[in-house]
């Protein structure tokens, strides 16, 4: 298994059938990439952002996205925010999502100096916190934290 993993310059047509997998998972954000990727909402074009894709060979197995965190009613400075992280259920524990994860931590810290995530999935959660993300209880827009300095 030999990963690449690369910033996406356009969606590939490969992300219908990743996103129709996390669907049947119960897993919709990725249908929501798709829809806000199109219709221009969140293109990951802003200053610090990126949508990185992992393949095995030519498969696509693997997303995640990194924007600036808003708050109420700004960006909050220096805080990125992981967002449409999902990876195929056959490359799960095979260590990609560590790899994709280190990826997006790597572009992260040129702009921000801490990442944030919300997430309600126990497995992602656990991941997560294997990765030094901290709870964060009673925060209305992310549950996750980690500091990159």
């Amino acid at each position: 298994m030999e990963i690449l993993i690369q910033a996406a310059e356009q969606l590939p047509p490969q992300i219908q059938a990743l996103a129709q997998l996390a669907a049947k998972e119960g897993y919709e954000p990725l249908t929501r990439l798709i829809e806000e990727y199109q219709s221009g909402k969140n293109r990951f074009d802003q200053k610090g952002e990126v949508l990185l894709l992992a393949y095995d060979q030519d498969q696509l197995i693997a997303c995640g996205g990194l924007n600036q965190q808003w708050g109420e009613n700004e960006i909050e400075a220096r805080i990125g925010r992981v967002r449409r992280f999902y990876v195929h259920p056959k490359y799960r524990k095979s260590g990609v999502g560590r790899q994709l994860l280190a990826h997006l931590e790597k572009c992260a810290r040129p702009n921000f100096s801490a990442l944030c995530l919300n997430t309600a999935d126990l497995s992602a959660a656990s991941f997560y916190q294997k990765q030094n993300y901290v709870f964060v209880e009673n925060h209305p827009n992310y549950n996750y934290f980690k500091y990159l300095i």
